[in-house]
């Protein structure tokens, strides 16, 4: 089944608004919200079509349980880069501004 546009904008239009909650929520030594978006990732992100965001999900779940701020950052770096890089290659020019 393929995913319709619109249901991808929207997806990657949330986990980029997540970018500040998460630097935030572990700046502030709250692990459990980067566990709990780093399950979505990799639960989701399959689903549309991004396996690297699966994985940086996976990683992220692992390094929230360990509570390792300085993989998180490292992390959630890779995050936006990936978002990013799926706005402006996967989904085309016509997504540039959304």
């Amino acid at each position: 089944m393929r995913v319709p546009k619109e249901l991808k904008i929207r997806y990657l239009q949330r986990r980029t608004q997540e970018i500040p909650e998460l630097i935030c929520s572990i700046d502030n030594g709250d692990f459990g919200f980067a566990e709990r978006v780093g399950h979505q990732l990799k639960g989701n992100a399959v689903t549309f079509e991004i396996p690297q965001i699966a994985y940086i999900g996976l990683e992220m779940e692992s390094a929230a349980q360990k509570k390792d701020l300085d993989k998180l950052r490292v992390l959630i770096q890779k995050l936006q880069t990936s978002l990013d890089s799926v706005r402006a290659h996967w989904l085309g020019d016509d997504f540039k501004n959304e």
